[in-house]
């Protein structure tokens, strides 16, 4: 008999019970319709003999049996929604729950792997988000509705659930570190490690983002960033909620407020400041508080929410033939069901890293999720296919193998030095499996159940404190360089300035700095006619080139400099800022009349074939005849520099260890990106019609014996510090081949 249907029988009757039933007290559970904060208080057993009087043997038997079963509904919905531990309840569990977090770790895993294969996996993210806020907002809302919310008992859920795994991970992050790792990658591993243990990665990143930031693949706790999010959210929200609730506020509109304000946030930040959008807590909580939103529905308005539904789905609109009164509620959840996987699919077969993220876009991900949580686990999606045994056990693996996959595809990529191959990767794929199942077996579950619980919280905060000061320390010493041998030690540890003489920030402007700022120094004025006036345009590449030719040809010409961020000296081409920061070159050069200017960039970059007809290609040719329509006598165009998979020092070290007796190279010929070779033969083949000179840097760096690493004879002069940006040394071997071919008159 439904509780509600037999309390509601004995209502009238209520002194009855205390002929059956025992001294105890029940409440019953808030989402039980008709028997919100309703407690049925069972006196002691007193004389009942007055009873027979007033019923017939048969309203006895029928009153008996109904307080017999009432005994037993209130005594198992007791039972169902007691806990050992007395506070701060979780809630009942759900197996469609787990298999939705299977469909998000599955996303992100195989986004991971193998990216063109789903491109819109990275928004699993957004579902753990939502799933994590219903989760624990069910835990406050239902201790808070029972009088019994702890904040240490939360906390201290939290530390058992989180901390075991993290500290398992980030130990064998660091230890893997130590021995593969050069001193500038274990210094930034030991940032990340501890950034990670403060649950502060996603600042870290943002901070991180700029032009020579190492790219994503090479950071191996990169996605730890998620994960503080939500541990930001869960320091401020539950206070938020628990003031909210003692002051008698209605707590589902200020969920609601918050999330409307972060979501605003969110859309109106993610064009102006990407990274800072997608990084950032106060433009992601509106993901949790959606989750939020659903557990209040659930615990306080499942009814009527759900009558409020089938009002509006089970319409003649959409039905020909009504569905019976009963079967409407099971119809509606089917169908939502429905709609709800229809969305996550559209999510990660649609969005793509092209798209402006979170955002809009965000909102698939988040209302699947929301959808097929809502429709409950007797539903056809979440039955059928959710509540499905492998997915539930992937759903109960789904945080350690969101740990434990990424370090270990990312410190592939480092070994290899490129992406590794489909088997490779499906094997890190099966390794991550069975180390997240290794460790929610063996260490998850074994910490997060049984006895002892406030030293096992104690011990976990201890080890994640020491965890993170390893890591600290490790950053502060630059990354232990006494690990790597002397002889090659400078290598390994090659920390090179590059901003100084290449006048970063006034001469060599970042992509976010205004297309005019460049500072008054950066045009240098000819003292006299005769005087030969240069102008370097270009990127960043071209920036590096600037302290060659001051340095060696600094006293025979007068050097101006105008370079910027990822902005090729290409007209109408790049982002806004690129284009008018090149049309006010143009105006500079109009007003100053250099004698000769020098075009450079990394143009393997912004186009892959320059003998097909692109927006690239026809800007360079019209950059080149806009300068001899303003009068510029000496027009060179320079070929990129030899482009490196991977870091030069790096790559140099590498062959240094796999050589055998070991020596530092002079050449390699692995490693060298390829596009940057068939560049230079493209744009030397379509400039040989223009009146202009073309200059292959990659010939005189390179040879059939590979790419030079560093200055003939002088091991510690490397002519790159990263994939290819030259060094001042770098710079001063092409400026002397200029001076020396007469390139320059």
């Amino acid at each position: 008999m439904p509780l509600a249907h037999a309390v509601g029988r004995l209502a009238p009757s209520a002194n009855a019970l205390c002929c059956f039933m025992p001294e105890t007290s029940y409440v019953a559970d808030a989402g039980e319709p008709g028997l919100n904060n309703m407690t049925l208080a069972i006196v002691a057993p007193h004389d009942c003999s007055g009873l027979s009087r007033r019923f017939s043997f048969e309203n006895y038997r029928e009153l008996q049996f109904d307080v017999l079963s009432t005994h037993l509904a209130l005594r198992t919905n007791n039972l169902l929604n007691s806990h050992p531990e007395g506070h701060n309840v979780p809630p009942v569990y759900r197996s469609d729950i787990d298999g939705l977090r299977a469909v998000a770790i599955l996303s992100v895993v195989i986004f991971h792997a193998f990216p063109f294969a789903l491109q819109g996996g990275f928004v699993g993210v957004d579902i753990f988000f939502v799933i994590s806020g219903f989760l624990i907002s069910t835990i406050i809302f239902r201790s808070l509705e029972r009088g019994d919310f702890s904040f240490t008992e939360f906390y201290a859920h939290r530390i058992k659930r989180i901390f075991p795994a993290l500290i398992v991970v980030l130990s064998a992050c660091y230890a893997f570190g130590w021995f593969a790792l050069l001193p500038n990658e274990f210094k930034q591993l030991g940032k990340h490690v501890a950034a990670g243990t403060g649950f502060i990665q996603n600042f870290i990143l943002w901070q991180e983002v700029g032009y020579f930031d190492t790219t994503a693949e090479l950071k191996p706790l990169l996605h730890l960033w998620s994960l503080a999010i939500e541990e930001q959210f869960y320091l401020i929200y539950p206070l938020l909620i628990f003031i909210a609730w003692r002051i008698g506020l209605n707590v589902l509109i200020v969920v609601f407020l918050l999330a409307l304000i972060s979501l605003g946030l969110n859309i109106s930040g993610v064009a102006k400041n990407p990274m800072e959008t997608f990084f950032m807590p106060q433009t992601r909580f509106w993901e949790l508080l959606v989750g939020s939103a659903l557990a209040y529905q659930h615990f306080f308005k499942r009814t009527k929410f759900s009558a409020w539904m089938q009002r509006w789905v089970c319409h003649p609109i959409f039905f020909r033939d009504m569905p019976q009164s009963a079967r409407r509620r099971e119809v509606l959840n089917n169908l939502l069901s429905v709609v709800g996987l229809l969305l996550l699919i559209a999510a990660v077969f649609f969005i793509n890293k092209s798209r402006p993220f979170p955002g809009w876009w965000a909102l698939l991900p988040v209302s699947g999720a929301f959808i097929l949580i809502l429709t409950g686990p007797e539903a056809w999606v979440n039955r059928f296919i959710l509540s499905n045994r492998l997915m539930v056990l992937v759903g109960l693996i789904s945080y350690p193998l969101y740990l434990w996959h990424w370090p270990i595809l990312s410190f592939l990529r480092i070994i290899e030095s490129d992406v590794p191959s489909p088997e490779i990767r499906i094997g890190a794929v099966i390794l991550s499996v069975v180390l997240a199942w290794l460790t929610y077996r063996l260490i998850e579950k074994p910490i997060r159940y049984g006895r002892k619980r406030w030293i096992k919280t104690a011990a976990l905060c201890i080890v994640l404190a020491v965890v993170g000061y390893v890591g600290y320390n490790t950053f502060q010493r630059n990354g232990l360089a006494f690990r790597i041998q002397k002889e090659v030690r400078r290598i390994a540890d090659f920390n090179y300035e590059f901003g100084k003489d290449a006048r970063a920030g006034k001469c060599w402007l970042s992509s976010s700095q205004p297309s005019d700022g460049f500072d008054i120094e950066c045009i240098e004025v000819p003292k006299s006619v005769e005087s030969h006036s240069v102008l370097v345009w270009g990127d960043s590449h071209a920036a590096r080139l600037y302290p060659g030719l001051r340095a060696t040809l600094g006293t025979q010409f007068v050097i101006s400099q105008l370079t910027r961020d990822s902005c090729p000296p290409i007209l109408d081409f790049g982002y806004d800022r690129c284009k008018e920061s090149n049309d006010h070159v143009i105006a500079s050069i109009q007003r100053n009349l250099p004698k000769t200017v020098v075009m450079f960039a990394v143009w393997n970059h912004y186009q892959n074939n320059w003998l097909v007809e692109s927006a690239a290609r026809k800007g360079l040719l019209e950059s080149i005849h806009r300068l001899k329509k303003l009068g510029v006598k000496n027009i060179i165009v320079l070929g990129p520099a030899p482009s490196w998979k991977e870091a030069l020092p790096k790559l140099v070290y590498k062959a240094w260890k796999d050589s055998f007796p070991h020596r530092i190279p002079e050449r390699l010929a692995t490693g060298i990106d390829a596009q940057a070779k068939e560049a230079d033969k493209q744009i030397e083949l379509i400039l040989r019609s223009e009146q202009s000179r073309y200059v292959s840097i990659y010939q005189l760096i390179c040879s059939e014996d590979g790419c030079l690493c560093h200055i003939p004879g002088r091991p510690d002069e490397l002519l790159s510090w990263d994939y290819g940006h030259l060094t001042t040394e770098g710079a001063v071997l092409v400026a002397k081949h200029l001076s020396i071919a007469s390139i320059l008159p």
